[in-house]
């Protein structure tokens, strides 16, 4: 859960103007990070990157639909142009899209 309410969090919200307003912006997404637990013998070692997923808060406010349960491709840290499996998620962000947006426009 990200929180985006306009009391405590304007950092968040400001990024979000940002995806609704630079159509160029190449950061408008949301980043999962897929890693691995160090084995039950070794937990003193960090856990390592896997791979990365990637779900764009652009598209969902121009397909004006949440994203439920959805497979998402899953990419290889060491080789982006590879995926190594999917990731369900679900992103409920267009409510608050939608009240950034209509910030915007009173602005």
């Amino acid at each position: 859960v990200i929180n985006v309410d306009k009391e405590d969090n304007h950092a968040e919200r400001e990024y979000l103007k940002s995806v609704l307003l630079k159509p160029d912006l190449s950061a408008n997404s949301l980043k999962f990070t897929v890693v691995s637990d160090p084995p039950e013998d070794e937990q003193d070692l960090e856990c390592e990157d896997i791979g990365f997923a990637y779900v764009s808060l652009k598209k969902i406010f121009q397909k004006q639909r949440d994203i439920i349960e959805q497979d998402i491709d899953v990419f290889d840290s060491q080789d982006a142009s590879a995926v190594i499996g999917k990731l369900t998620v679900t992103v409920e962000a267009l409510n608050a899209l939608r009240s950034i947006h209509e910030e915007c426009k009173n602005d």
